[in-house]
C-alpha cells in the first residue's frame, strides 16, 4: 500500500471479544469490592487479585497488557513504514508504552497522593493536549493516514482517565462505600474500554504501514 493510501477501518472479533472480556473481569471485581463494603470480604488473596485498582491486580494488569499490544503493533508498523511515517508510529509505539507503564505503576494514584485531584487533572491535561497536538501536526504534514483515527482514539483515552478519575474523586466525597466502589468500578471499566479502542484503532491503522497491501 502506498504510504498515502487511506487504511480500511474494519471492526474485528477479538475487539468485541476483549471487550467482553473487559466487562466480565471488572464486573466480578466490581462485586468483589462491593461484597465487602456490605460485610461480606473475600479471602484477602482474591480481593487483591481481583481489587479494582490494586497494583500487580488483574482488572490493571489487563489494560496495562492492552498498552503493550499498542505500542507492540506501532512498533511493528514503524518497522515496516517507509519514509516520514516511521518516526511517526515509533511515537506512537512510544506513548502506548508510555501508558503501559503509568498504568502498571499507578503512577495517576501515586500523583494524587502527594497533590490534589484538581492539580492531577491539570498536570494530565498539561502533558497529554501537547503530546497529542504534535502527533497530530506530525503525521498530518508526513501523511500519514492513520493520524486522524490514532489521535482521537488517545484524546478519548485520555479523556477518559482523567475525567472519570475527577468524578470518582467527587463521588468519593460525596457518597461513601458502595458509592465509591461503584464510581471506581465505572472508572476502571472505562478506561480498560476506551484502551480497547485505542488497539482496535490502531490495529487497523497499521495496516497503511505494511508494504504490499
Amino acid at each position: 500500500m502506498h504510504p498515502s493510501a487511506r487504511p480500511q477501518w474494519r471492526p474485528a472479533w477479538w475487539v468485541l471479544l476483549l471487550g467482553l472480556a473487559a466487562i466480565v473481569l471488572f464486573g466480578t471485581a466490581f462485586a468483589v469490592r462491593l461484597s465487602c463494603v456490605l460485610g461480606h470480604c473475600a479471602v484477602p488473596s482474591v480481593r487483591y487479585l481481583l481489587d479494582l485498582d490494586a497494583v500487580g491486580g488483574l482488572p490493571r494488569l489487563f489494560t496495562t497488557g492492552v498498552f503493550v499490544a499498542v505500542a507492540a503493533l506501532a512498533g511493528r508498523a514503524c518497522r515496516s513504514a517507509t519514509g516520514r511515517a516511521r518516526p511517526w508510529w515509533a511515537a506512537v509505539a512510544a506513548a502506548g508504552l508510555a501508558l503501559a507503564v503509568v498504568k502498571l505503576a499507578s503512577a495517576h494514584s501515586l500523583a494524587e497522593a502527594g497533590t490534589s485531584p484538581l492539580t492531577t487533572l491539570l498536570l494530565g491535561l498539561a502533558v497529554a493536549v501537547p503530546s497529542l497536538w504534535l502527533l497530530a501536526v506530525a503525521g498530518r504534514a508526513w501523511d500519514v493516514p492513520a493520524t486522524v483515527p490514532v489521535v482521537a482514539a488517545l484524546a478519548g483515552y485520555a479523556l477518559a482517565a482523567l475525567g472519570l478519575d475527577v468524578l470518582t474523586h467527587l463521588a468519593g466525597l460525596l457518597a461513601g462505600g458502595a458509592g465509591a466502589a461503584s464510581a471506581t468500578f465505572v472508572e476502571e471499566l472505562g478506561e480498560a474500554l476506551a484502551a480497547v479502542a485505542v488497539l482496535a484503532v490502531v490495529r487497523s491503522g497499521t495496516s497503511a504501514a505494511r508494504p504490499g497491501r
